[in-house]
């Protein structure tokens, strides 16, 4: 795949995904008002938790996904129809199986759920149905929709997502329809997640013919194909410790928060949390179909372009990183003091630590995409080592400093393992080039964002001493990022080449699309 149609497949996924992204930011706050007035806290907290039952037994999913579509990228490169095709079956094999553990592991649950659920308004019944109607979601993906990974791996995510979302909206309007009109309650509302589902699987698998008429793969082929293909068996093992680790690092926190403060703090954190969510989702759009891009570049096996392109995506992955970051310490406590009152803000030191926290998610996605790239899921002990030192410095500190201990227990263990380890592992074992150079450079441009972000305070709140409503809001903030992308963009482009080929590579696709436009 040319560097053109790479740049153009990863520039079409993060339009879409853009723009699906707002929709979803419109759909969710409408719908979500809805379905409280018509549903009620209880049916949406029940839906909510037996999602997350869900979430925590697709964790037997191992990581498959993942392990299959890097090992698409390099037969994707070289058009090898009956590698993918050979790939995809053991895919299919694999996931069979997993979707027989989950409607086993699924019997204890539905055992228990009298004893989760004893008093409920919407009744057991309800509740038996809804989680057969969620499992039967999973299955599908496990069954019928797993060759979707080929259009993720292929970069043309920009052609699957709209007809998903398309659904997804479809059925939300038409809950909203019989909930407040026809008046079906929960009954009709559960019975449309059922038939999204169904119409869901006719779409991918459309897609998939239209996009790949030679596409023919059969789970029995799968199997006798297993043995061939047994480093995929190899890194689903070691992705199943990298799984089970994020799933921890991302549910223990409101916990410890609850063990060490209390219920009404973890409401105030997850405030926070919400909004942080938000902008980490709209970052992963904005940089929608990077993965498969770095995945099809590596295939190439030209080091000296490859590291070219490495540091031209961490300068301006850190940079927007930096900006996103800033723009939300700006604005989060005004806003949050308008949207739901003053008494919800917390800390200035707790505010700065969940932004460090932030800032090192988002800029570590480079390493990330370049270690799965490379297919680096030997360190297993990496993720271990870091949910043991998130769960014990956030419960040592959580108990001396409550809050701020707790969230400073989890930045330590990213600090550990993300900000060090992870990348002298991808350097070392797979760009193979000097991994002292990326500490000097994350460090320079981190105190470049600081410095910055230090002197357009400075400046900004010279100028707005008190902020009433959401106009002036939306000044303040855009006035701040204005400032501040000015100048961290000024001093990143005279000295660093990473922003330098960066600005090459956006006016050279400007300039491609001007004289299109004129064509």
């Amino acid at each position: 795949m040319s560097t053109v149609s790479r740049t153009k497949r990863t520039i079409q996924n993060s339009t879409i995904s853009l723009i699906l992204y707002f929709i979803q930011i419109f759909v969710g706050f409408f719908s979500r008002k809805i379905f409280l007035e018509y549903l009620g806290d209880e049916v949406l907290g029940v839906n909510t938790m037996l999602g997350n039952i869900l979430s925590f037994l697709n964790l037997a999913e191992l990581g498959i996904g993942i392990a299959m579509a890097t090992s698409l990228y390099k037969p994707l490169h070289d058009q090898d129809n009956e590698t993918i095709c050979e790939i995809i079956s053991v895919q299919g094999y694999l996931y069979k199986y997993i979707a027989y553990l989950l409607c086993f592991l699924s019997i204890p649950v539905l055992i228990a759920i009298p004893f989760l659920f004893p008093h409920t308004e919407c009744g057991l019944l309800y509740i038996y149905i809804a989680y057969i109607v969620f499992l039967w979601g999973t299955l599908a993906s496990y069954i019928w929709n797993y060759r979707q990974i080929l259009i993720t791996a292929d970069q043309k995510g920009f052609k699957l997502n709209p007809w998903k979302h398309a659904l997804r909206y479809i059925k939300i309007f038409a809950q909203i329809f019989c909930l407040t009109y026809i008046h079906l309650g929960i009954w009709g509302w559960i019975s449309l997640e059922l038939f999204e589902g169904i119409f869901t699987i006719f779409v991918i698998n459309y897609i998939l013919k239209r996009e790949y008429p030679w596409l023919q793969t059969s789970s029995k082929s799968g199997k006798q194909l297993l043995a061939k293909y047994r480093n995929l068996i190899t890194m689903t093992k070691q992705l199943f410790i990298h799984k089970i680790s994020s799933f921890v690092l991302e549910q223990t926190a409101p916990w410890i928060i609850y063990a060490y403060v209390s219920i009404t703090m973890v409401t105030y954190y997850s405030n926070y949390m919400m909004l942080i969510s938000y902008v980490v989702i709209l970052m992963n759009a904005i940089f929608e179909g990077m993965g498969a891009s770095i995945g099809n570049l590596i295939s190439e096996n030209n080091k000296t372009h490859t590291l070219d392109v490495f540091w031209e995506l961490f300068t301006s992955r850190i940079w927007i990183s930096g900006i996103a970051c800033f723009a939300l310490y700006v604005s989060i406590e005004p806003f949050i003091s308008l949207w739901i009152g003053s008494r919800y803000i917390l800390e200035d030191t707790t505010l700065l630590l969940l932004i460090i926290g932030m800032y090192i998610r988002l800029s570590r996605s480079v390493i990330d995409s370049f270690k799965l790239a490379y297919q680096l899921f030997g360190d297993i002990w990496a993720p271990i080592v870091e949910a043991s030192i998130n769960l014990g410095c956030s419960i040592l500190f959580g108990y001396w400093w409550g809050l701020d201990g707790v969230i400073l227990g989890s930045n330590l263990s990213l600090i550990i393992i993300v900000l060090i380890w992870k990348p002298y592992y991808t350097f070392t074992h797979g760009l193979h080039a000097s991994w002292g150079k990326y500490y000097i450079q994350y460090v320079y441009h981190t105190i470049i964002l600081i410095l910055c972000a230090y002197c357009t305070l400075k400046i900004i709140n010279s100028i707005y001493q008190q902020i009433e409503d959401y106009y002036q809001i939306i000044i303040y903030t855009s006035t701040a990022i204005l400032i501040y992308t000015l100048f961290t963009y000024t001093i990143l482009l005279i000295s660093t080449e990473g922003m330098r080929s960066f600005t090459y590579r956006i006016r050279h696709i400007l300039i491609k699309l001007s004289h299109r436009h004129e064509s």
